[in-house]
C-alpha cells in the first residue's frame, strides 16, 4: 500500500460498450470501489467494480411462460370432448403433463443450483398442478359416468317352474312368461304378469326397478356432464387468479 495505491476516476470510472447486450440481464448500475488485499509480505491495492443486472422478463416470457401457458390452455380442451373418449381425453391429459413436465426440468437446467424456491419454481408446480388436477377431473367424470347403482334389478334371471304350465323369467315381479304352446324350453315373451299364488301385479310395479336404475344411471351421466360444464369456467378462473396474484406479487 505505500508503494502503489489504485484509484478510480472521478467521472465515468468504467465504461461500457453501449450496443452490449444479454440474453436473459440488464445492467442497471455500475458500482465502483476499492479494495485491499492481504498478503504474506504486506497488503496490496485493488479495485472492484460491482454489476448490478436486473433479469430481463422478455427472455423468459418467450422461452418459459409463453409455452407452458399453452400447454395449460390445451389440457381443458378434455373439457369440451366427450365423456366416452377415453382413449383422446387420457392421451391428452397424460401428454400435457409429460410436457411440462419435461419443460420444468429444461428450465431448472438453465438456471443455477440455490436452496430457496425462486419464482419460475412456483409458475412451473402451479402449471403443472393445474395440468395434474384436468387429468383428475377426467378420472372423476369417467367414474361417474360407468358407475352402477348398488342392488339394482338383474338381467337376464334364471328360469323357474317345471315342465308345464308358464315359466317365470327372473322372479315373481319381474313380469315376463313364456307361451308354453311354443314347446321346448323357450317361448314368446308376454307383457303380462305373474306370482306363485296366480294374482296378477299392475304392469306399473313390474317396470318400478327398472325405472329406478335407470333414473340413477341417468343421475350419474347428467353429474358428470355438469362436472365437465363446470370446468370450463372454474379452471381458466383460478388460472387467471393465480396469474394476478402471481405477476403482482413478482414485478410490483
Amino acid at each position: 500500500m505505500k508503494e502503489l495505491s489504485l484509484q478510480w476516476k472521478a467521472e465515468g470510472p468504467v465504461k461500457m460498450y453501449k450496443d452490449l447486450r444479454m440474453p436473459q440481464f440488464e445492467i442497471n448500475d455500475i458500482v465502483a470501489t476499492t479494495c485491499q488485499e492481504s498478503f504474506q509480505i504486506g497488503n496490496y491495492s485493488c479495485l472492484v467494480a460491482e454489476f448490478h443486472m436486473r433479469r430481463a422478463i422478455g427472455f423468459h416470457l418467450v422461452q418459459s411462460y409463453l409455452p407452458t401457458i399453452l400447454i395449460v390452455v390445451i389440457s381443458w380442451v378434455s373439457f369440451w370432448m366427450d365423456v366416452d373418449s377415453v382413449p383422446g381425453r387420457t392421451t391428452l391429459g397424460v401428454t400435457t403433463l409429460l410436457t411440462v413436465s419435461s419443460k420444468s426440468s429444461g428450465i431448472q437446467g438453465g438456471l443455477p443450483q440455490v436452496s430457496y424456491v425462486k419464482a419460475i419454481d412456483v409458475w412451473m408446480g402451479a402449471c403443472t398442478a393445474f395440468v395434474f388436477c384436468a387429468l383428475l377431473e377426467f378420472t372423476l367424470v369417467n367414474y361417474l359416468w360407468r358407475k352402477r347403482p348398488g342392488g339394482g334389478a338383474s338381467e337376464g334371471g334364471s328360469y323357474g317352474g317345471g315342465g308345464a304350465g308358464n315359466r317365470r323369467i327372473g322372479g315373481p315381479c319381474n313380469g315376463f312368461r313364456t307361451n308354453p304352446d311354443e314347446g321346448g324350453s323357450s317361448g314368446t315373451i308376454l307383457g303380462t304378469s305373474t306370482l306363485t299364488g296366480g294374482k296378477g301385479v299392475p304392469e306399473e310395479l313390474t317396470t318400478l326397478p327398472v325405472q329406478f336404475v335407470q333414473a340413477l344411471t341417468q343421475t350419474n351421466k347428467i353429474k358428470a356432464r355438469n362436472i365437465d360444464e363446470w370446468c370450463r369456467i372454474i379452471f381458466p378462473v383460478a388460472f387467471g387468479f393465480f396469474n394476478v396474484c402471481y405477476w403482482c406479487y413478482y414485478l410490483i
